[in-house]
């Protein structure tokens, strides 16, 4: 294993937060970088003062050698370049990047841009294409699951192959521990049900009626305006599920499973374990 410092970008969320958790799991020496980093209250780790947006924190990778690197919301591909010119000069070598499923397809996407940002900057890196995060219904659309008792998006029959956030963690967690090198890793749950099926797992899981709304895109933005979404988000989403309604979200990998050494977490398992967050 080795045994120099990570530094992880966004432990306030899930994938991030779980990067951390895993890195202090494994004992490993790591460092978070926070805009409020006296939040940072796990026992394992430190934490540092850390902004994409304002280059003269940095500093906060230094002493570091390998980075977990996220786009956080609201800030630039600009700002990603600018960090990895400047990782690489404080002796970052590793970076991996938490991407999505099928970026490689899409040149436009910043998700893409970014990934070809690391392909070209002398660094080795890791891309985690990852695919939804089962952890979506149980936050963005937890408040009508649970108060609607509806799942409403516009993904018509279209199949997904949910991931567990917390498998992609885990993976990103081993590739920085063991220094794993320009390689892209597609990271799918075992399964792509339609959201009729999960909206059935749901009921089942449950112990109430859940029922696939399916509206249409109009009314999806339009209601989940109405629902206090911001409407660059519900534009955002309505995009996610139309590649899901045109049946372009439902390959599914056996990566998580070769890289970890075990199954990846399944739907069931998963509303099993989070089930208080809808109650």
């Amino acid at each position: 294993m080795n045994s120099e410092r990570i530094f992880v970008m966004g432990a306030s969320g899930r994938v991030g937060g779980g990067v951390a958790r895993a890195l202090g799991a494994a004992g490993a020496a790591f460092r978070v970088g926070l805009r409020s980093p006296e939040k940072w209250t796990e026992p394992s780790g430190e934490a540092a003062y850390f902004d994409l947006a304002a280059p003269t924190t940095y500093s906060a990778l230094q002493g570091c050698p390998r980075l977990f690197l996220m786009w956080p919301p609201g800030t630039t591909t600009a700002q990603v370049g600018a960090l990895l010119i400047s990782a690489r000069a404080q002796g970052i070598r590793q970076v991996v990047f938490l991407s999505i499923l099928g970026a490689e397809k899409v040149p436009a996407l910043p998700h893409r841009r970014i990934e070809r940002l690391l392909e070209r900057s002398g660094l080795e890196w890791v891309l985690l294409r990852a695919s939804y995060f089962m952890q979506n219904l149980s936050t963005t659309h937890r408040d009508d699951i649970k108060r609607r008792g509806e799942l409403f998006v516009p993904a018509g029959r279209g199949r997904t192959s949910m991931v567990d956030a917390q498998d992609v963690a885990e993976v990103a967690a081993l590739a920085l521990r063991e220094g794993h090198a320009r390689v892209a890793y597609d990271l799918t749950g075992p399964a792509a049900p339609d959201y009729f099926e999960v909206a059935a797992l749901l009921s089942d899981e449950l112990g109430q009626t859940i029922r696939h709304a399916d509206p249409s895109a109009l009314e999806f933005v339009r209601l989940s305006v109405l629902r206090g979404v911001a409407l660059s988000f519900a534009l955002f989403m309505l995009a996610e599920y139309t590649v899901a309604r045109l049946g372009r979200a439902g390959r599914v990998t056996r990566t998580v499973e070769e890289v970890l050494g075990r199954p990846a977490s399944d739907l069931r398992a998963f509303v099993r374990r989070e089930r208080d967050a809808w109650r």
